[in-house]
């Protein structure tokens, strides 16, 4: 009976750190708030993937405080099995079931936490290759905020058109069941086709985020303003089936030759008012 209270004294001690940092991190940051400013007053651009990111912090600040949650339930069962002789496990199930609850809910936390990583990572991926389209006039934007559609990828803007990027990573198989190679992306111009699914529901979002960015430009600058709606496959190659498509698919590393050998259709003044109007909205994190 000692060890088993030694061990479950050990136990509540490891418990102590997770407790304190969970404490210390939730009134830093609220003295932050209150006792600092910051020290440029302009707002910063969003970067790729930023939303992702803001998603994956929070992720891994919940896992911590259901880790600790769990941990605590599980001591409680444990103290009352060892000092409970009759219908112990009776006593302890109160302490047991939310330890199972919050241990399972870190297991769905770290699925959903990889899916953004990826997204995030694919999104960087693209974001990379867009900087080397700006000796070509092109200025690239990220994570532009719609309240109606979400945010919405890439905004890339310049004297060869607007395009709205939708990005979409996808991890491998390791063997393709299908027959089609393990890296490749059949697109028909509706639907990808992936070597062991199909997808056609980044096809519709970027044609409807393309109509939205278009109606969100004229509103704004009073100039229509055609946008042109493409979805690119970091790291996969994309064989289409058809000649034309009206969302075009890619990977990244076609992206900067496609980008490149568009012709030139908008003035220099209305490519200024279009990126005045799409910075204002992307030009919101505190220093």
């Amino acid at each position: 009976m000692q060890n088993i209270e030694k061990i479950f004294l050990a136990g509540l001690g490891a418990l102590l750190p997770a407790l304190v940092v969970i404490i210390c991190k939730y009134f830093w940051s609220r003295s932050r708030k209150k006792t600092s400013r910051s020290p440029q007053v302009e707002k910063l651009l969003r970067p790729a993937g930023y939303s992702l990111q803001l998603k994956l912090e929070a992720i891994m600040d919940s896992v911590m405080e259901d880790l600790f949650a769990a941990m605590v339930f599980a001591g409680g069962a444990v103290w009352i099995v060892e000092h409970n002789s009759n219908f112990a496990f009776l006593f302890a199930a109160p302490f047991i079931l939310p330890s199972l609850f919050f241990t399972w809910r870190i297991v769905g936390k770290f699925r959903k936490a990889e899916n953004y990583r990826l997204g995030l990572r694919g999104e960087q991926a693209v974001a990379e290759s867009l900087t080397e389209v700006a000796d070509s006039g092109y200025r690239a934007f990220h994570d532009f905020v719609s309240e109606k559609l979400g945010n919405l990828d890439h905004i890339v803007v310049g004297s060869r058109g607007v395009f709205l990027i939708e990005t979409k990573a996808r991890s491998r198989p390791a063997k393709s069941k299908s027959g089609q190679p393990a890296h490749e992306v059949v697109y028909d111009g509706e639907a990808l086709q992936f070597p062991n699914f199909r997808e056609s529901q980044p096809v519709q979002q970027a044609k409807r985020n393309a109509v939205w960015l278009e109606n969100y430009l004229k509103k704004k600058t009073g100039e229509n303003t055609p946008v042109e709606a493409l979805i690119v496959l970091p790291g996969w190659f994309v064989r289409p089936s058809v000649k034309s498509a009206e969302v075009k698919a890619m990977n990244a590393t076609y992206l900067v030759s496609f980008l490149r050998s568009k012709p030139e259709k908008i003035s220099p003044a209305q490519v200024t008012r279009i990126i005045a109007v799409i910075e204002e909205n992307c030009r919101t994190i505190e220093f």
